[in-house]
């Protein structure tokens, strides 16, 4: 998808691949012994890796990777499936028809979960970082926060954040967009919720445990890959400011889940999220904190099966909601703030190795 948009992108990938194997033993092919390995690649890591390229281009490439990898495994992992659990594709397409009480569409559904977080965001997030840094890892933000209590005020901080983003749930729940687009957003949303509910379907431990990975810990890590590790930190610096990439990358990653009664507090979720990536200068404690956050409600939903069926029911009373929310808006800013306070990170400490030093002709 993405060579098909750009005209020079599937040709620049491998030009990006024959350039950092050249760069690692052509000079010594060529007989140049005065300087070592790392050297070499410290020099000319800043021409080879799709970083250095325009934000749009790395933006096409990675959406264009993303989905057409998806593609790609979706069609032939529902092929797979359907041969291997029996159940037929298009009964998978008609949810009126799912049955929880039948092991093979259980699988089928799961199955299908399980190529989404590899296909749409683990393989892809870990091959444009690949392709992106001569340490993928590092790009991701995969290494140690630098201060170990940024690891407790992460899930700290999803924990009192709770009440404000139900409130704002709830506020969210009362917006109506007109009657066709209403009408349309609340289908959206019963689809989203009958998903939801099929896969809580069984109350045993087995079943809570199964749920918790994959709904909570496939979330954790494959959407804070694609959305914190990769997407913030392009517009970051597309925008060179931290928050205007956090929100807008809040923004998408709400809007990605298609679910408009539910946007506003996912995006208040996002932007916590991807402020505690900023701050911590790691991917780890937003993982972290998202896999907790899902987890928590997967547990409550498993001892409250009615909470799925009825949206508009709070985890705590409405009548103390408000100050509830308030107090946990005030006490999330002050515990982000003690973050900004004792973090290191910075725009040109994370980006200064992002501009190539010099003209690279296999640039766009």
């Amino acid at each position: 998808m993405g060579a098909n948009n750009s005209g020079k992108s599937g040709s620049d990938m491998l030009s990006i691949f024959i350039k950092r194997l050249y760069n690692l033993y052509g000079p010594y092919l060529a007989g140049s012994p005065k300087r070592d390995k790392f050297t070499i690649i410290e020099e000319r890591s800043m021409q080879t890796y799709l970083k250095t390229k325009p934000i749009w281009i790395q933006l096409l490439l990675f959406i264009g990777m993303a989905f057409g990898l998806f593609m790609i495994l979706t069609l032939v992992g529902t092929v797979i499936l359907s041969k291997v659990t029996g159940v037929s594709i298009l009964e998978i397409r008609d949810i009126a028809k799912w049955n929880s009480k039948d092991p093979g569409m259980i699988y089928f559904i799961r199955g299908l979960l399980l190529i989404q977080f590899l296909g749409l965001f683990l393989i892809p997030s870990l091959l444009f970082a690949y392709f992106s840094d001569p340490k993928p890892f590092h790009y991701l933000g995969l290494q140690r926060p630098r201060k170990n209590v940024y690891w407790l005020l992460a899930i700290v901080i999803m924990f009192i954040s709770i009440p404000a983003v139900e409130y704002i749930g709830a506020l969210n729940q009362k917006l109506n967009f007109g009657t066709e687009t209403h009408k349309w957003m609340k289908g959206m949303e019963e689809e989203a919720t009958k998903q939801i509910e099929f896969m809580l379907a069984k109350h045993t431990p087995g079943e809570l445990i199964t749920n918790l990975i994959f709904i909570s810990l496939f979330a954790g890590i494959g959407e804070e890959l694609f959305f914190r590790g990769v997407l913030q930190r392009m517009f970051i610096r597309a925008f060179k400011n931290p928050w205007m990439g956090i929100v807008l990358t809040a923004a998408i990653f709400s809007a990605f889940h298609f679910q408009f009664f539910g946007f506003f507090p996912r995006l208040a979720l996002g932007i916590v999220l991807g402020a505690i990536y900023w701050y911590s200068g790691s991917l780890w404690p937003a993982i972290i904190a998202h896999f907790i956050y899902d987890g928590f409600i997967i547990v409550l939903v498993y001892f409250n099966p009615s909470m799925i069926k009825n949206p508009d029911q709070t985890l705590m009373n409405p009548s103390t909601l408000l100050p509830l929310a308030l107090g946990s808006v005030a006490l999330t800013i002050l515990l982000l703030w003690l973050m900004r306070k004792y973090s290191s990170t910075s725009y040109t400490q994370v980006y200064k190795n992002d501009k190539p030093s010099e003209l690279d002709k296999f640039s766009f």
